[in-house]
């Protein structure tokens, strides 16, 4: 028995994030327990512990991560902390005493499982996913568009955040897997939403984004994905505007620009993994582009023109 397969079966903490069994020797307390079960083994195991120099040769490299010649990557953030990613089974934390369990959780279930998720040839979609009616819509868009703060107007009108900033698909099934029970917002859009600020859930120094820990607004159950909507901002808007993607269009916009880590897959297996993943996906949900006004006064409008998109798609209006 290997090191990976006996630490699997080692005691600790069990969470469910992405269809997968996590376990932990400490808690994490922004993760959604499950049952331990010593009949079922981690599909990930979380260890602490120092983290070495990769011998093996780097093939991509940024600022903040290297990626190895065996698929091995080492995320090392200024914030004091590195993560060691090996084989989509293993992360290996080493973090400083100060770090905060908002800042752990961000770049360990951020950047991290992100890579990790890549190891093990399921791509995340870089958005984040509401349940609507049994449904899963991904809010998807660029930096700035307005991914939560949409996502948290669905809420305020009862529906449930399934994960927040990167989604795992099956594209066969179309089942959305959940995440962790708590959505990132900046503090100009928790204000806005009444919503308390809590300065140790700080997702980062430094950041005015803050994390929302969920409780009955939070989904735990895969669901699968009806629609993917595309946000993009138009100052000066007075209201939303729909357009429609053919499904060519829709999978080069999955996989150059709505990936989380495009860079990754290709470093890892030249983007292969991916590639199937977007052209399976895009002919089965359908996806749109929501351009919306840049106004908090005009969230009711946008939430409004979703629900007309998700009833039209579930009377089978692919138009």
């Amino acid at each position: 028995m290997n090191a990976t397969e006996q630490a699997s079966t080692a005691p600790g903490y069990d969470y469910g994030l992405y269809g997968l069994r996590l376990r932990s020797p400490r808690p994490l307390p922004f993760l959604r327990p499950i049952p331990p079960d010593a009949g079922k083994e981690a599909n990930v195991e979380i260890r602490f512990a120092p983290v070495a120099l990769c011998k093996e040769p780097v093939v991509q490299s940024s600022p903040f991560s290297s990626i190895h010649a065996d698929g091995t990557i080492v995320l090392t953030r200024p914030e004091g902390v590195r993560v060691l990613i090996e084989g989509g089974r293993c992360l290996t934390v080493d973090a400083a005493a100060d770090l905060t369990e908002a800042e752990l959780h961000t770049w360990l279930f951020g950047p991290a499982m992100m890579m990790l998720c890549h190891q093990r040839g399921t791509p995340p979609l870089h958005a984040s996913v509401i349940e609507i009616g049994g449904q899963g819509v991904a809010i998807a868009g660029d930096a700035g568009a307005g991914k939560s703060t949409t996502a948290r107007a669905l809420m305020k009108r009862g529906h449930r955040l399934l994960t927040d900033d990167q989604a795992i698909v099956d594209p066969e099934s179309r089942l959305v897997h959940p995440g962790y029970p708590a959505m990132k917002l900046w503090d100009s859009a928790a204000v806005a939403f009444g919503d308390a600020v809590d300065g140790r859930l700080r997702v980062k120094r430094g950041f005015a984004k803050f994390f929302r820990p969920l409780g009955e607004d939070f989904h735990p159950d895969p669901v699968p994905l009806a629609l993917v909507l595309v946000l993009k901002t138009v100052p000066g808007a007075a209201a939303p505007v729909v357009e429609a993607q053919p499904p060519i269009a829709a999978a080069a916009a999955l996989l150059h620009r709505h990936l989380s880590g495009p860079g990754v897959a290709r470093a890892l297996d030249r983007g292969r993994a991916a590639f199937q993943w977007t052209t399976a996906l895009a002919p089965r949900v359908p996806v749109r582009i929501l351009r919306r006004p840049d106004d908090l006064a005009r969230l009711d409008a946008l939430c409004d023109a979703i629900g007309d998109l998700v009833r039209s798609v579930a009377k089978g209006n692919r138009a």
